[in-house]
C-alpha cells in the first residue's frame, strides 16, 4: 500500500519522452502513480509543446480535469463551467508565422504550417488524426532546419524581434521572447494559491531543453532519462535524475518523492 504524502503539491509534467513514451506515446508504465495522484487528489498539470486540441484528446485518456499549459508556456487553459478560461502568455500564431516566413527561405526552415498532415505524422510518428490536431496551433511554430549550425544565428535574430527559439524532443520551436514553461508554472501556482488560500510545493518533470526553465524554478525537479539512455545537460542542487526512461522514470521519481 502506498503511503499518502503530507505536503500540498502541484505536479507539472512534460509529455513526450516524460509521461509519454518517446516512440509509442504510451503512458502504461506511469499508471501506478497516475492512479495514486487521482486517489489522493493531487493536481497533475500538463505543461507541453503540444496544442490545446492535442491535450483535450489526451486529457480524456488520462482522465484529467486540471488546468493545462500548451505550446511551451504560451497559453494556460483553466476549466470553467463547460469551457475554459484562457490566459495568453505569448504572441499569436499569426505574429509568429509573420517572422517565420521572412526567414524560412534564407535559413532553409520548414514548419508545421507548411507541412502536410502526412509529413507531420511521418516526423512525429503520430496517427494522421493526431497529426491534424498538432497542426491546429495558437501560439508557436515547431520547425526543422537544414543546417543546425545556423540555429544560434537565427535565435539571435529572433530575440531582436521579440521572439525566441527553444529545442524540444523532435523539433525547434519559434516562441515569444520571455515565454517559457517556468513563467506559466509560476502563474498557475499563484492562481491555485489564491483560489485555495494555501501554499503549494511544485514538482516538475521533464526530459528536454525546453523543460530547463521549469526545472530551475520548481521546488522539486525531476530530470527524466531520455529514450537514448542519456540526459540533457542540466544540473541543479538536489536534482532527481531517474534510472528509468520516460514514463518508467516518471513513475519511479514520483513514487520515491511522494510515497517515502
Amino acid at each position: 500500500m502506498l503511503k499518502k504524502q503530507k505536503e500540498n503539491y502541484l505536479i507539472f509534467t512534460d509529455l513526450d519522452g516524460t509521461l509519454l513514451d518517446h516512440e509509442t506515446y504510451s503512458f502504461d508504465d506511469a499508471k501506478e502513480m497516475l492512479s495514486y495522484l487521482k486517489l489522493n487528489d493531487i493536481p497533475l498539470i500538463i505543461i507541453t509543446s503540444k496544442t490545446k486540441h492535442e491535450i483535450l484528446k489526451l486529457r480524456e485518456k488520462l482522465e484529467l480535469k486540471q488546468p493545462f499549459i500548451v505550446e511551451n508556456g504560451a497559453g494556460i487553459f483553466i476549466p470553467f463551467e463547460n469551457d475554459f478560461k484562457q490566459i495568453n502568455l505569448g504572441k499569436t500564431y499569426l505574429e509568429v508565422l509573420d517572422f517565420f516566413n521572412i526567414y524560412k527561405k534564407e535559413y532553409e526552415l520548414k514548419g508545421f504550417f507548411d507541412m502536410s498532415i502526412q509529413e507531420v505524422a511521418l516526423l512525429t510518428d503520430l496517427s494522421l488524426s493526431d497529426a491534424k490536431l498538432a497542426k491546429k496551433r495558437d501560439f508557436c511554430e515547431p520547425f526543422i532546419i537544414k543546417d543546425e549550425s545556423r540555429i544560434t544565428e537565427l535565435k539571435d535574430l529572433a530575440l531582436k524581434k521579440g521572439f525566441d527559439i527553444v529545442k524540444g524532443g523532435r523539433f525547434y520551436h519559434l516562441i515569444s521572447k520571455g515565454q517559457d514553461k517556468a513563467k506559466a508554472l509560476l502563474e498557475l501556482r499563484k492562481i491555485y494559491e489564491k483560489e485555495n488560500n494555501t501554499k503549494y510545493k511544485t514538482i516538475a518533470l521533464g526530459d528536454g531543453a525546453n523543460d530547463i526553465t521549469m526545472l530551475q524554478c520548481a521546488d522539486i525537479s525531476v530530470l527524466i532519462k531520455k529514450f537514448d539512455n542519456t540526459f540533457i545537460n542540466f544540473e541543479k542542487k538536489d536534482l532527481i535524475k531517474t534510472e528509468g526512461i520516460g514514463p518508467k522514470g516518471w513513475n519511479e521519481a514520483l513514487k520515491g518523492t511522494l510515497c517515502k
